[in-house]
């Protein structure tokens, strides 16, 4: 087997998820006591996977005693998911934490009900436990290890100060910290070897092994402790993207690790018997700015309205508080014309945030240097710089009578601090005043899958029958339910890198206190 089509897959997976019954018959069929006749190799551990969470249980799982074997999909740890981020890990009871007068209060309990609360209560107990519990052992992990310069930051969404952040905004510090510890012990990653087949057991419930690479790279490998399965999520392409969430589909950007396309988890969904959960979330931020068809960066505007902007629709009309949680900010958009909506400042409000955040971060994830961003701001198709509200109108398509009212009632508000439209009161409301204006136009950014396997708080695979299958162990964006039906930012980044943590050690058998 080299692959998995549509239609094997949509077969399997009702099966799987479906008739519980049939599952095991199911598991058997496809897999069964069929073993390769002799394995091309044995290791204690495999590793499927090489961004934050693979490489983050190597390391655990090679510090464990084991003998480790990385195999990736992809070419480069640089082109995962990890290196998408924006450097934010939201963790309790980290060294840095627990320095912070502010930080100490926080607790495990609390920051696992403020991921459930952010996720409308959607997420699964499990592996939001494990998080909260072990993320600060895992960041100080990284920390020890070199982790660049990085600072504690308030967050939306989170009720205490949690959100450890990179200096550089870039969450290729932590990929970096990584690649240098598994050359430290020694670990290869096996590059373009995507996985083909799970060897199962299903008289004892045990994942044996695992096919890798196809054609004459084809490879046996034996597991004798376990698979950790760390291959992420749906939204490396906008075909698995739409595949698995038709609600956005030929929507907005989609942007994600090349070869998190699911496969992995299809292939275990048939070769396993695991049912799928959570696979109609995804975390997607109403900042994309789309350019090649859905391709693109996305613009912070937190920082632009936390420094005097404001959020428009095409009609010029706010339609939700700027403060609100960005992934809550995105099915606003669905109602809006055109389905997205704009970030406008003065020249004024522009001069403070990027006195707070530099050019290159503010449009990110991939960066667009300043060079850049002043070019679209001249070309004016997504960015706009104009020197009247009447020149920004007619080229940018917006209604200027329904801009200027908007504005009017904004000035009035801002003034007083007090927000009659959505309630704001806080300090960073500022009038809007001259020109120049800047105006960026914005639509879903999607780059986060919620859906996965369904693991318990030591991070082994359930399977059909929601009992844990023996030697099979998930990490990261191939977990579902952390995140509920709402991802809340660091919760990714923080998430990846402490469930690797877990995975690596439970594998082994090593107890976590």
């Amino acid at each position: 087997m080299t692959s998995v089509s549509r239609r094997t897959f949509l077969g399997t997976a009702a099966a799987a998820s479906v008739s519980a019954v049939a599952a095991p018959a199911m598991a058997a069929s496809t897999s069964g006591n069929n073993l390769p006749a002799k394995w091309d190799d044995t290791v204690d551990v495999v590793v499927l996977g090489c961004g934050g969470a693979g490489m983050m249980a190597a390391c655990q799982a090679h510090d464990a005693g084991g003998k480790v074997a990385v195999y990736d999909a992809g070419q480069s740890p640089f082109h995962t998911a990890t290196n998408l981020c924006g450097g934010l890990f939201t963790a309790w009871g980290s060294k840095m934490q627990n320095a912070d007068p502010e930080g100490r209060k926080d607790s495990w309990q609390q920051f696992a009900e403020d991921i459930m609360a952010y996720g409308n209560y959607m997420s699964l107990k499990e592996p939001v436990y494990c998080f909260a519990k072990n993320s600060g052992k895992a960041f100080d992990f990284l920390e020890d290890a070199g982790l660049a310069k990085h600072h504690l930051e308030p967050y939306a969404g989170h009720s205490r100060l949690r959100a450890h952040r990179q200096d550089s905004f870039k969450g290729r510090d932590y990929i970096e910290v990584l690649v240098k510890q598994l050359d430290k012990r020694g670990i290869k990653i096996n590059h373009g070897m995507s996985v083909t087949k799970f060897y199962y057991d299903p008289a004892t419930n045990t994942v044996v092994g695992v096919q890798v690479g196809e054609g004459d790279k084809a490879k046996n490998v034996k597991a004798n402790k376990g698979v950790i399965m760390a291959t992420g999520g749906i939204t490396g392409t906008p075909q698995s993207l739409d595949r698995w969430v038709p609600s956005v589909a030929g929507k907005g950007v989609a942007i994600g690790g090349p070869k998190n396309d699911g496969t992995a988890m299809m292939v275990a969904v048939r070769d396993v018997g695991v049912p799928l959960s959570h696979m109609q979330y995804i975390a997607s931020y109403p900042c994309g700015i789309v350019v090649n068809g859905r391709n693109g960066p996305y613009c912070r505007w937190w920082f632009i309205t936390n420094n005097g902007g404001i959020l428009v629709n095409k009609n010029g009309q706010r339609f939700i508080t700027e403060k609100e949680g960005i992934c809550h900010v995105t099915p606003s958009l669905a109602s809006q014309p055109d389905g997205c909506h704009y970030v406008l400042v003065d020249q004024a409000g522009w001069e403070r945030t990027l006195g707070k955040i530099k050019l290159g971060a503010l449009i990110g994830l991939p960066s667009w240097p300043a060079e850049r961003v002043e070019a679209e701001f001249k070309a004016g198709k997504n960015l706009w710089k104009c020197d009247t509200l009447e020149e920004l109108c007619q080229k940018s398509g917006m209604n200027l009578d329904g801009l200027k009212k908007q504005i009017a009632t904004w000035n009035e508000a801002a003034k007083n601090h007090n927000d009659l439209q959505f309630g704001r009161s806080d300090k960073d409301m500022y009038p809007l005043g001259k020109g120049p204006y800047y105006m960026i136009r914005m639509e879903p950014w999607n780059n986060l899958s919620c859906g996965g396997v369904r693991v318990n708080e030591d991070l082994q695979v359930l399977g059909w029958d929601m009992k844990p299958v023996n030697h099979f162990y998930a990490a990261g964006e191939t977990v579902a339910g952390v995140h509920g039906a709402f991802y809340c930012g660091g919760n990714a980044c923080g998430f990846a890198h402490t469930s690797g943590w877990v995975a690596g050690q439970k594998v082994m058998g090593k107890q976590i206190g």
